[in-house]
């Protein structure tokens, strides 16, 4: 962003990623703001800010006079300029002519004029009314177009991907990566789906049936050599995949924290509540017919992702949800979710195992710095952790819940909060750095550390670093 002023700071607050170069960039950075000090009319400052790699260039206030400099500098960016001053001054002359002939004429002739003197801008905005969302809506417009423009080029020339589902994929998990292999096909490029783990309950399974997809079940390591493409879907390198660790995806679509990896194509919004809710926009922009069995899973996927819209829900998955509500299959869904109720009902392994966790993480529950942490012992399935986690959130006013427990030969930690400022994911990806598989969103998040990584009173351990992030946070 070139220039601030009030405009500037109302995109800020709507949109903290931008670089600021203005004259008040040192206010703006006791702010917290990534922002640079300086004249941002001047070719030198530009050139030091590195605006030749800018793919968006915001221009408002002080910087309207380097539009032309900008343009010069970096033939590719998409300019958004929005000058409201102009507009401002005009108000006056209007009210007085309001009642005169040809107003309309003339108001015409002033906006051609000033579309003239910002001719090298893709996008002019110059009403000071809704400013802001116009120019997030031009914003979020480019972003979408590019990252089609990108997908598009990685398709082009490829025959066949493999698309890779977490262990024990979920319904946000699979209604995604059956949304991918639909576009894909689309761009006459064919796919396999594969998993680790299992699709453990019954909910879960009825969804696939619904849905006619064939997901591949692999104990092993993938063998990739048969395919031109590589995908992650709703995980992020190498989080969650017992088949894949040694693979290098070309294409990684996920709404958790990503660990720092560079691929052909990496979208990943933490941001938003589901997976889903990123396949419903490619599936929009590459033009895929969302039927009413795809709809019902994207809608599912959301539905269990953001426990029934009450965690996460961003205007994103607003948008998802309203482009889904003509298109799916009440009673479709309803079969679903029968699938669970049977299950509970039938008391299932995983079932059982749930109710012997939870009984254990409220016999074993201990509170540290408004902490809950709990042990459970060995564990058969890590959903059941996750629950617990889930359920004694509810039951305990604290800011955090840490449940874990041992499955196999590695401790699974799950962890819950009410506080967004705390950062669940980020909390666990700085206290297990390097030992294991950790990440989340702000309200949830889960780790997978092997016990090798530990010391031998690993109980202990997981706690002390949970607690020195925490304490460390809030210094």
């Amino acid at each position: 962003m070139l220039g601030c002023g009030e405009i500037g700071c109302l995109l800020l607050k709507r949109d903290s990623r931008f670089t600021v170069v203005s004259v008040e960039g040192d206010v703006l950075q006791e702010k917290g703001y990534n922002a640079v000090m300086g004249n941002p009319t001047e070719t030198k400052v530009l050139q030091e800010m590195g605006i030749e790699k800018a793919e968006v260039v915001v221009i408002v206030e002080e910087g309207l006079e380097a539009v032309n400099t900008v343009r010069k500098l970096n033939e590719k960016a998409f300019i958004i300029v929005c000058d409201t001053h102009s507009q401002v001054k005009e108000e006056g002359k209007r009210k007085e002519k309001r009642k005169e002939k040809g107003k309309r004429k003339e108001k015409r002739k002033e906006k051609g004029k000033g579309r003239g003197r910002y001719a090298v801008a893709d996008a002019v905005i110059p009403s000071n009314t809704a400013v802001v969302e116009e120019c997030l809506s031009q914003i979020q417009k480019y972003e979408e177009l590019k990252r089609k423009q990108n997908l598009e080029e990685l398709f082009h020339q490829k025959k066949k991907m493999a698309i890779i589902l977490h262990d024990n994929p979920d319904p946000d998990c699979i209604s995604s990566a059956l949304s991918l292999q639909l576009i894909a096909e689309k761009m006459g490029v064919a796919s396999d789906l594969f998993y680790g783990g299992q699709i453990g309950y019954s909910e879960n399974k009825a969804l696939t049936e619904l849905l006619n997809v064939e997901l591949i079940s692999l104990q092993g390591e993938l063998d990739s050599s048969g395919y031109d493409l590589i995908a992650f879907v709703d995980h992020s390198p190498w989080d969650y995949t017992s088949i894949a660790r040694d693979v290098h995806p070309d294409i990684v679509i996920d709404h958790h924290v990503q660990p720092e990896y560079e691929g052909e194509f990496v979208d990943v919004r933490e941001d938003v509540g589901a997976t889903s809710t990123i396949l419903i926009e490619y599936l929009q922009l590459f033009e895929v017919v969302i039927d009413s069995k795809l709809a019902t899973a994207l809608f599912y996927g959301l539905l269990v992702d953001t426990h029934d819209f009450r965690r996460g829900i961003s205007p994103q998955d607003i948008k998802a949800l309203d482009i889904l509500k003509d298109k799916m299959d009440v009673e479709l869904l309803s079969q679903v979710e029968r699938a669970g109720i049977s299950r509970r009902l039938s008391r299932s392994h995983e079932e059982t195992d749930f109710f012997n966790v939870l009984g254990e993480a409220v016999k074993k529950m201990e509170i540290r710095e408004n902490v809950l942490f709990s042990f459970v012992g060995k564990v058969a399935f890590r959903d059941a952790v996750s629950q617990s986690a889930d359920f004694l959130l509810k039951m305990e006013p604290v800011d955090l819940v840490v449940v874990y427990g041992v499955i196999n030969d590695s401790v699974y930690i799950s962890v819950r909060s009410w506080d967004e400022t705390l950062h669940v994911g980020k909390l666990l990806r700085e206290a297990f750095h390097g030992l294991g598989k950790a990440g989340g969103h702000p309200l949830i998040g889960g780790a997978t550390i092997p016990l090798k990584n530990l010391p031998e009173d690993f109980k202990e351990a997981v706690v002390k670093r949970i607690v020195t992030v925490l304490d460390h946070s809030c210094s």
